[in-house]
């Protein structure tokens, strides 16, 4: 009789350590697998936020506006002066149009197409005042030497049509114009074929 009872006892004794230790196990592995897909999910999840998102440098075309201007405006101040000297060169056009698209990039802080467009509307523009103003400075030579008489620039200028019409000098003046013309839309069509290369 009590040997039976104690190997009753000891097979219950083993019968419940097994099971406690079953159990353990399942708890520990069951908890551990838990946290190590929570840690798993919160690196994932830091790992993603942490990549560094690149910036995107905006053009502040207000300002790229006002460069242009500024550049175009130098440029046909140039322009004027050589006229005033007696020449007329489809470079200095070139020289209105790098100038204006330079400001724009300057002022801008980005290169793009609309500047282009802009520079190339702003040169043709600048041309018009810019021939204007050195015909009137050498057609005012030409009167104060060969009628022997006192004309002032300001005078000239005003009436510039008026002695265009009456001495036909239309002409030269338009083909100083298209001189110009052409030479700015020959570069400008460089610059824009180079810049849809670089996209």
């Amino acid at each position: 009789m009590d040997v039976n009872n104690n190997n009753t006892n000891s097979n219950d004794t083993n019968y419940n350590y097994n099971t406690n230790y079953n159990n353990a196990n399942y708890n520990m592995d069951y908890n551990n697998t838990y946290n190590y897909n929570t840690n798993y999910n919160n690196m994932n999840y830091n790992n993603t936020g942490s990549i560094p998102t690149p910036e995107v440098q905006k053009a502040h075309r207000v300002r790229g506006i006002i460069g242009a201007l500024g550049g175009a405006l130098l440029g046909g101040a140039i322009w004027t002066v050589i006229g005033c000297l007696g020449y007329v060169s489809g470079y200095i056009a070139i020289l209105i149009f790098v100038l204006a698209n330079g400001g724009y990039n300057l002022f801008s802080k980005k290169q793009e197409t609309f500047g282009i467009v802009i520079s190339v509307i702003f040169g043709l523009i600048t041309i018009i005042p810019a021939t204007y103003c050195a015909f009137a400075f050498n057609l005012m030579k030409e009167l104060s030497e060969g009628l022997k008489g006192h004309f002032t620039y300001w005078e000239v200028l005003v009436d510039l049509p008026m002695y265009m019409e009456r001495y036909d000098l239309w002409g030269n003046f338009l083909g100083n114009l298209a001189q110009g013309y052409i030479f700015t839309i020959i570069v400008a069509i460089f610059f824009i074929a180079g810049a849809v290369k670089k996209r």
